[in-house]
């Protein structure tokens, strides 16, 4: 007696054709969903790099502003705003406070008193486009000789850099406190303009953002009201 076993029965090639083409099909829709969904994050991811980027220069800005000190007294200076252009026509004005910070380093002529500069200069390392927002400060200002300012950069990228000073009654483009009776502005509005590398067009993709922060040591005039929009 022998046994018989039963055939096995295989794939066919039609069917292995078919699983293939599906196999394809949903490897095509992975990919294709997958693509849309990266696009979209590296656009969200470009789009907060400018907010984020703004936002935290105006940060740092807003901190000095805020701590500037009435240019009087021996170791006081002066607050001088001057306005600038760039190669296209653009403001980028530049700014110089003292400013009163806790030292933080104890060493030899560090103290609560430093001399703040905000100025744009080129972009000399290749690292985007447009200027670099940059931010000097000078702790020892009783040195026998001008010290070299400790330098940081708080924004690439920079088209526009604004300043307007408020007096009280109007906002104006410049403000020198030894021409003010050594006064402070009320306010001072910063306006923030970047441009990426990619932008199509000029003027297309720039995110700009302004802001307006109030000078606590201001003086105004007795009797007179200060009405500064802030947002």
């Amino acid at each position: 007696m022998s046994s018989r076993r039963p055939p096995q029965r295989g794939f066919t090639l039609l069917e292995m054709i078919v699983a293939t083409a599906i196999m394809a099909v949903l490897a095509g829709s992975l990919y294709a969903t997958l693509h849309v969904a990266f696009r979209a994050r590296r656009s969200a991811t470009t789009a907060v790099e400018k907010t984020r980027a703004a936002d935290l220069a105006l940060a740092f800005m807003g901190a000095d502003l805020e701590s500037a000190c009435v240019p009087t007294g021996i170791l006081a200076g002066g607050f001088l705003g001057e306005p600038s252009t760039g190669a296209e026509g653009q403001p980028v004005d530049g700014l110089l406070l003292h400013t009163i910070a806790p030292g933080g380093v104890a060493d030899e002529g560090v103290g609560d008193l430093r001399q703040v500069e905000f100025v744009c200069e080129e972009n000399d390392d290749g690292d985007g486009v447009g200027l670099v927002l940059l931010r000097r400060v000078t702790t020892n200002l009783l040195a026998p000789t001008t010290p070299e300012p400790d330098e940081e950069v708080l924004c690439r990228n920079v088209f526009t850099l604004a300043l307007r000073y408020f007096d009280g009654i109007d906002w104006l483009d410049t403000w020198d406190s030894t021409m003010q009776d050594n006064q402070l502005p009320a306010a001072v509005e910063v306006t923030l303009e970047l441009q990426y590398p990619g932008d199509a067009e000029p003027g297309n993709g720039r995110y700009r953002t302004t802001r307006i922060f109030r000078i606590p040591a201001s003086h105004v005039d007795p009797g007179l009201t200060v009405e500064v929009p802030l947002f």
